[in-house]
C-alpha cells in the first residue's frame, strides 16, 4: 500500500477519536473487535511521545493479563521491565523490554521486543522464545501483539500505560493493560490508573479477575539502594 494511503487510512479515525476526547467522554469500547491504536491513545501523544524517552527501569504496579495472572496462580509479585532502544540489523528500530516476574517464589526472565513503527506511540511487539510459566517454549513465537503506549509520563518520575489486544475467532481473545513506572508510589499508580480509564481502558480493565495490583516487597533482584539494577537477567 502507498505511504499517501496508509496515511489517510489512519487519519481519518484518528480525527474521529481526537474529536471524541475532546468532548470529555472516554471512549466505548466491546468484545466483538479490538479498539485501533488511535482509538485508545491519548491525543496529546501523537505530537509529546519521542520513543527515545521510554527507555528505562521501570516497575509494573498494576495488570489486568493473563498471561501473568492467573497464569502463575500466586499473586503477582516483583514484575519489571527494564526498556532500552536498539535497531536491527534491517535498520528498523525497537525496545528491548528485558522483563521479568516471580512465580512461586522463582524469577522468569522474559526477553519481550516491541518493534518501532512509523505511527507515534504504537509498537508492534513479539516474543522470540516464552519461559512464561506454564507455557510451552516458542507457543507465541509466531503471534504479532499490537502494542499501544496508552498514555506517558517522560522524566525520573515516569510512567507508562500499555495496552495490548489480540483478535481471534470472531472476538476479542487476549487483552493486556499494563502499568509500569519508574517510581513504586501510590501517586504513580493513581495517574496511570486515571489516564488508563480516561481511554475507555475500564470496560477491559474490570472485566474477569480485574486490576491486579503487583507487590514489589522482598524482590532480592530489583534495583539496590543505589538505584542500580541488581542482577537483573535479560
Amino acid at each position: 500500500m502507498p505511504r499517501a494511503w496508509q496515511a489517510l487510512r489512519w487519519a481519518v479515525p484518528a480525527a474521529l477519536a481526537a474529536a471524541a476526547a475532546a468532548g470529555g467522554a472516554p471512549p466505548a469500547f466491546n468484545d466483538t473487535k479490538c479498539p485501533g491504536f488511535w482509538e485508545v491513545r491519548a491525543p496529546h501523544l501523537v505530537e509529546d511521545f519521542k520513543i527515545e524517552q521510554i527507555e528505562g527501569f521501570y516497575y509494573e504496579l498494576a495488570l489486568h493479563d493473563w498471561t501473568q495472572f492467573p497464569l502463575c496462580v500466586t499473586p503477582p509479585k516483583c514484575i519489571t521491565a527494564n526498556k532500552t532502544l536498539q535497531t536491527h540489523s534491517d535498520g528498523i528500530r525497537f525496545v528491548n523490554d528485558a522483563w521479568s516476574m516471580q512465580c512461586f517464589g522463582k524469577p522468569y526472565p522474559q526477553r519481550l521486543l516491541f518493534n518501532v513503527t512509523d505511527e507515534p506511540a504504537y509498537l508492534r511487539g513479539y516474543v522470540p522464545d516464552t519461559v512464561i510459566p506454564f507455557l510451552p517454549h516458542g507457543i507465541v513465537s509466531s503471534v504479532l501483539f499490537p502494542d499501544t503506549v496508552v498514555d506517558f509520563k517522560p522524566g525520573p518520575e515516569g510512567w507508562v500505560v500499555e495496552f495490548q489486544c489480540v483478535e481471534a475467532l470472531g472476538g476479542v481473545r487476549f487483552v493486556g493493560v499494563n502499568y509500569y513506572s519508574k517510581a513504586k508510589t501510590e501517586e504513580a499508580f493513581a495517574q496511570m490508573d486515571a489516564a488508563a480509564r480516561a481511554r475507555g481502558l475500564g470496560f477491559f480493565i474490570d472485566k474477569g479477575f480485574g486490576l491486579k495490583r503487583v507487590s514489589h516487597e522482598d524482590c532480592p533482584l530489583e534495583p539496590d539502594s543505589t538505584g542500580s539494577p541488581a542482577g537483573i537477567l535479560v
